[in-house]
C-alpha cells in the first residue's frame, strides 16, 4: 500500500531558530569530531536504534548501503551530519543533504535517543543543521514524515515547517 507522505518546507530566511542549548548536551558535527570508522560506525548505530520508532520504518539499511547512501552519496555532507553529545557518546543526529548547487537541503533523519528525548535536543540539532544549510547557500529546507509519525510532524510545525 502506497503511503502519502506529509512532506514539509521551511524558508530558512524567515525561519526561527530553536535554543540551541540543553543542559548537558553538546551539539557537533561529524566533520568536527572526526570522520573514521569508529565514528561512521557509531553514527550508523545511532541511525539504527532511533529509526526503529519511525512508524512503517521496516528493515534498516546494511552498513555499506547505509555509508553510500548518507555519508558518501550525492548531497551528503559531514557537516551536515549533527550530532547531540552526552559526554563523549552521541545521542542524536540530525542528518541534511544538499547537492551543490541545489537552494535547499533536505533533513533524511532526525533522532534522539530515547532517555534523552524531550528535551530540546533534537531543536537544538536542527538549529545546528539550519546554520549548516545556510553555509551552504540554502534558502529553503525540506522533510517528509510518515502520516502516523504525529511527534516529529508536530515538532516541525512548532519550528515553523509547513506543508509542501
Amino acid at each position: 500500500m502506497a503511503v502519502d507522505w506529509v512532506r514539509l518546507t521551511l524558508d530558512l530566511g524567515t525561519a526561527r531558530d530553536p535554543a540551541t542549548h540543553v543542559p548537558g548536551i553538546a551539539v557537533s558535527s561529524l566533520l568536527a569530531w572526526g570522520d573514521s570508522a569508529e565514528h561512521r560506525r557509531a553514527v550508523f548505530e545511532l541511525n539504527r536504534t532511533c529509526s526503529a520508532d519511525i512508524p512503517g520504518r521496516g528493515e534498516f539499511f546494511a552498513y555499506e548501503e547505509w555509508e553510500q547512501l548518507r555519508l558518501e552519496g550525492p548531497g551528503a555532507r559531514l557537516d551536515g551530519v549533527v550530532l547531540a553529545f552526552h559526554g563523549d557518546l552521541p545521542v542524536g543526529l540530525c542528518q541534511l543533504t544538499a547537492p551543490p548547487g541545489r537552494s535547499w537541503a533536505f533533513v533524511e533523519m532526525t533522532g534522539v535517543l530515547r532517555v534523552h528525548r524531550r528535551r530540546g535536543v533534537a531543536a537544538a540539532m536542527k538549529a545546528r543543521a539550519f546554520d549548516a544549510a545556510r553555509g551552504w547557500g540554502c534558502t529553503e529546507i525540506r522533510t517528509s514524515h510518515h502520516p502516523a509519525n504525529v511527534p516529529a510532524i508536530s515538532a516541525n510545525r512548532a519550528l515553523g515547517f509547513r506543508e509542501l
